[in-house]
């Protein structure tokens, strides 16, 4: 697939919203021509099937405020070097995030900005183009029918119906285990379950648990 769009064509205007089911497609049709199936999901063999190179610097996130940023030519993703060496949840997020930057966003990067400060500068004030990232790497790290179909599993068929029945300690081992078996945080796995499940209103306890 061509990220690029056709021609390879550069916008300049303002970046625009899309729909969490159009993210969440977007990530599923990614995921259908690289992905061999197996969790954790590779996030680094999803670069190189794309020509990404992830480079690790020292001290990044302390230098640039964040734990991972996309080079101006989308052909590198740099990461903090503690992270990349731990392979944590938060580095795995990070990548997948800066991943949904290109996939998502790559097409409207403005041709005539030439530095990292210059497009950090004009995405400031747009939340929802992060918000937009965010959701891309939540759906690759933890796509919704393996998530659900894992939560349901856990829970004796069904997670909305049973999640109340096990006792604190059963309950938090569950999350863990899930968590593990993706490879992502908490806080990935409380805002997946919140959007995928239904009656997500009933979650705050859910939400509340996974950040003990």
């Amino acid at each position: 697939m061509n990220y690029l769009g056709e021609e390879n064509v550069r916008y300049s205007g303002q970046i625009p919203y899309l729909g969490i089911d159009e993210i969440a497609q977007k990530a599923e049709e990614l995921l259908n021509e690289c992905w061999d199936g197996c969790f954790p999901i590779n996030i680094e063999a999803i670069c190189d099937y794309l020509g990404i190179a992830v480079v690790p610097v020292r001290g990044l996130s302390e230098e640039v405020g964040a734990e991972a940023y996309l080079a101006v030519d989308f052909k590198t993703i740099y990461v903090d070097l503690a992270g990349y060496k731990k392979e944590s949840a938060r580095y795995r997020f990070s990548v997948a995030h800066e991943l949904g930057h290109y996939v998502l966003h790559q097409v409207y990067y403005p041709c005539e900005l030439g530095s990292l400060e210059e497009w950090q500068c004009l995405v400031s004030n747009l939340n929802y183009v992060e918000f937009q990232a965010n959701y891309f790497a939540g759906s690759l790290l933890a796509p919704e029918e393996e998530l659900i179909a894992a939560l349901n599993a856990e829970f004796e068929g069904s997670f909305v119906r049973n999640c109340w029945s096990k006792e604190h300690k059963e309950f938090s081992d569950t999350l863990s285990k899930l968590r593990k078996s993706f490879k992502i945080s908490k806080q990935v796995l409380s805002r997946r379950m919140r959007d995928l499940m239904p009656g997500a209103e009933k979650f705050d306890e859910v939400a509340i648990e996974l950040r003990r």
